[in-house]
């Protein structure tokens, strides 16, 4: 009976691995992407980590830091897609599954939460490595701020400026009244339901094949911002992305709190991160992730820290303005970072405030 059970999982899993890398190439196909892909290996349990480098139609300087994308929770590669090609033109552009997501290794980690966020660190070290990159601008999004913070903390000399993207992670906890951005309604309803009790996704899998078209009903904004070949490929890729074994949603459920707040904020850690580290924050006008962490960062920290806002912008900042959010990356990447709020009146939907 045990066989049985492994067989249909083992085959379950890569029947949903086929069919999450056919939605994947869908959406990189639709955004004109062209790219290699490869499983790079790393120490911890024999894993590897899936990575993507996007191929540039230009020349691109070898003394021009590599840029790397780190996707949020539940997400994968394919959330980029709108932004590589324009970072490409004049970087080399690498964008990776986090180790226990997507197509990369799904290996158990520690069960505390300092362990297992040092696991995740050491896996995107390893790739570093193998990868043979020395210095990186890391654009972050949501939990993959969060971990590109992590990984700063520890690696700092190899980190040529943070982007972090709507991060997750950065606030204390507060009691439910004194929190003045909220997200979606039914969101809070079942974290609060399922926060202490399963992974945040499980609702999502037990809803097996129908889950694309429920989540299409709960979040129809979705296939607005990321458009596949086909209406429903963004609801199908992140299904896919999140059908297999879930230890990287486990992991991040140990470095939280009831509900959703992380239980180590990286706001009283930020400053462990050399000081020769810029850092830029982009957050949508829209999101439910409050800047006020990321001010208490500026005032306090001796280094570069620039806060910009994109009006009209939600939590997937990166995929509601592109065009935009791709300018504020190469001005950050090719060195352009003295940014004033007369620098933006020219254009109404940014807003940024200077070093403290």
């Amino acid at each position: 009976m045990i066989s049985a059970i492994s067989n249909l999982t083992a085959r379950w899993s890569e029947e949903s691995l086929e069919k999450l890398e056919k939605v994947e190439s869908r959406f990189f196909k639709n955004y004109d992407v062209k790219y290699t892909s490869e499983y790079v290996p790393i120490r911890f349990k024999n894993s590897r980590i899936y990575t993507v480098k996007v191929e540039s139609a230009n020349e691109v300087p070898e003394d021009n830091p590599a840029v790397v994308f780190m996707h949020g929770f539940g997400a994968g590669v394919a959330f980029w897609c709108a932004n590589l090609n324009e970072i490409a033109k004049s970087h080399r552009v690498y964008a990776f599954d986090l180790l226990g997501f997507g197509r990369s290794s799904r290996p158990i980690f520690s069960s505390e939460s300092a362990i297992a966020e040092l696991e995740m660190v050491e896996a995107i070290e390893d790739w570093r490595k193998a990868m043979n990159i020395e210095k990186m601008v890391i654009v972050g999004h949501d939990f993959g701020g969060y971990m590109a913070s992590a990984y700063s903390i520890e690696n700092s000399q190899h980190v040529a400026h943070l982007i972090l993207v709507d991060p997750w992670g950065f606030a204390e906890k507060v009691e439910a009244g004194e929190k003045l951005i909220k997200p979606y309604q039914w969101m809070s309803l079942l974290g609060e339901y399922i926060g202490k009790s399963m992974n945040p996704l499980t609702p999502m899998r037990w809803m097996g094949k129908d889950a694309p078209f429920i989540i299409r009903k709960l979040r129809p904004d979705l296939m607005l911002r990321f458009k596949g070949t086909k209406t429903d490929d963004i609801y199908k890729y992140v299904y896919y992305s999140n059908l297999n074994t879930p230890t990287g949603e486990t992991a991040f459920m140990s470095m939280t709190v009831p509900v959703g707040w992380a239980k180590r904020p990286m706001v009283k850690r930020f400053n462990k991160i050399a000081e020769s580290v810029g850092t830029t924050f982009i957050f949508g006008s829209k999101s439910w992730i409050d800047p006020g962490p990321a001010m208490d960062i500026q005032t306090s920290r001796n280094a570069y820290v620039d806060i910009k806002i994109i009006h009209g912008a939600g939590h997937h900042v990166y995929a509601d303005d592109p065009d935009l959010f791709n300018k504020m990356v190469l001005d950050i990447v090719e060195g352009r970072l003295e940014v004033t709020t007369s620098d933006c009146e020219d254009d109404h939907r940014c807003c940024a405030w200077e070093v403290a």
